[in-house]
């Protein structure tokens, strides 16, 4: 990497703070042994001396007292956030079973069935291809995996694994994470996960458990899991050209770490609330990284002096998804207030503004993530109402030229591809409802 890493002070999380949040409780650092040397300049007669020795055996005596009873607390603060995630996981079960009993059967393999009126696809672009059934749980992102051609995406979930799924065979090759990894590979509920784009073996994904697990897929092996966040890991990035990735939580901070050797290289912290998403800006921009946030901006940071070059300004609610095209050079960045901005990556200045509302059949819409295609000639959103919309980049307007719906449940995330035997462009999304759905440009559509 040509990032140094940070002096290790900086790096470390540490420091003796509690902070309480979601229920979860992080206790100070453990007390260090205290040693100290006292020098006398006179004789200390022997009542002195064993005064002092017996205050001095007494308060030895308290602070190992003061440690052991920590200890114990720490150990029942990692008991209690797994049942935290034990219940969390519990409850999304629940709700999924309300959901069928209000009236909505399940499909095969745990989906819920049909969609409602309204969130049917409307689209003569893109052929619908197949439901993927492969998780137990909400399916929070989904990644194309372009060294592959486009032949396999990874997906994560809340039921905390990584599934490499094959669109060719229909077929899961893979699963990372889960009872197969019962000690170094067992992961917490999962919200990302990217293919590495300079090492075609590695993939890393983030997790609730406020780490990033850094996978060699091929193998089924994890390389290593960096804990350096001290709360819920969002979303994840990896470099172009550098073995460099980026990762974006709840705890109000970006982390550039050199992920083949584990290392922090710069912690981007001015963010006032928690970071969603957060993406490199291409070989034209090596050292640019943009990160959104809940406080309804994104920022554009340099990493070499950890500096923000700008704040993008649009959105009055979470700002969820950010994507680059070095194709357009734009920055795309979706929010909960329904809304996308386009950006120019050269002025920084707003190109285009698209209200994903503007449909009263979708109601009141959110944006999560969004996505460039390769060329970046469209963008894809993933929206609370079910659907994908899909918008081209060169047309002004807030009319789609896509609109790819028969989920059931908010569509959390969305990737693209290239068919490999035709060059058409494929969409895959990931949604709580449980699936991901493929879709595959018409012939002749574009």
């Amino acid at each position: 990497s040509s990032l140094r890493p940070e002096p290790r002070a900086a790096r470390d999380p540490g420091g003796a703070r509690t902070r309480t949040r979601r229920g979860r409780v992080r206790l100070p650092a453990a007390m260090k042994d205290l040693n100290h040397t006292v020098r006398l300049s006179s004789p200390v007669d022997d009542g002195l001396h064993r005064t002092a020795t017996e205050f001095l055996n007494h308060t030895q005596a308290a602070l190992e007292k003061i440690r052991g009873e920590q200890h114990k607390l720490q150990l029942k603060v990692e008991e209690l956030t797994r049942e935290n995630h034990n219940l969390r996981c519990e409850n999304q079960k629940i709700r999924e079973e309300m959901r069928v009993l209000q009236g909505r059967p399940a499909a095969a393999g745990g989906a819920v069935g049909a969609a409602p009126p309204g969130m049917e696809s409307t689209s003569d672009r893109y052929q619908f291809v197949r439901q993927i059934l492969i998780h137990e749980a909400p399916v929070h992102s989904v990644s194309m995996d372009v060294k592959s051609g486009s032949k396999r995406i990874a997906t994560a979930s809340w039921d905390a694994t990584v599934k490499l799924y094959d669109l060719a065979s229909a077929e899961v090759t893979r699963t990372l994470g889960g009872p197969e990894y019962p000690d170094t590979g067992k992961m917490g509920g999962l919200y990302a996960v990217a293919f590495a784009k300079t090492a075609p073996e590695i993939l890393g994904c983030a997790s609730c458990d406020h780490s990033v697990y850094i996978w060699n897929h091929q193998k089924g092996s994890l390389v290593s899991k960096l804990s350096a966040h001290t709360d819920e890991v969002n979303g994840i990035d990896f470099h172009q050209t550098q073995q460099v990735m980026c990762s974006a939580s709840d705890d109000c901070k970006v982390i550039v770490w050199d992920f083949q050797e584990g290392m922090v290289l710069r912690t981007l912290d001015k963010h006032p609330k928690s970071v969603y998403g957060c993406r490199f800006l291409g070989i034209e921009n090596e050292y640019l990284v943009a990160s959104c946030c809940f406080d309804r901006t994104s920022r554009i940071w340099d990493m070499r002096d950890k500096q923000i070059v700008t704040k993008l300004e649009m959105h009055s609610d979470d700002v969820i998804g950010i994507d680059y095209s070095s194709a357009k050079r734009l920055v795309a960045t979706g929010s909960d207030d329904g809304q996308i901005g386009l950006w120019d990556a050269r002025t920084w200045k707003l190109q285009q503004q698209i209200n994903t509302k503007i449909d009263k059949s979708i109601g009141d819409n959110e944006v999560k993530r969004v996505a460039f295609s390769p060329c970046g000639s469209y963008l894809a959103a993933a929206c609370s109402s079910g659907r994908v919309l899909v918008y081209e980049v060169d047309k002004q307007g807030d009319r789609p030229v896509a609109s790819l719906g028969e989920h059931t449940d908010c569509v959390f995330d969305v990737t693209w591809g290239t068919c490999p035997q035709t060059g058409l462009r494929m969409l895959v999304s990931a949604s709580h409802d449980r699936s991901c759905r493929y879709w595959r440009e018409a012939p002749g559509a574009a």
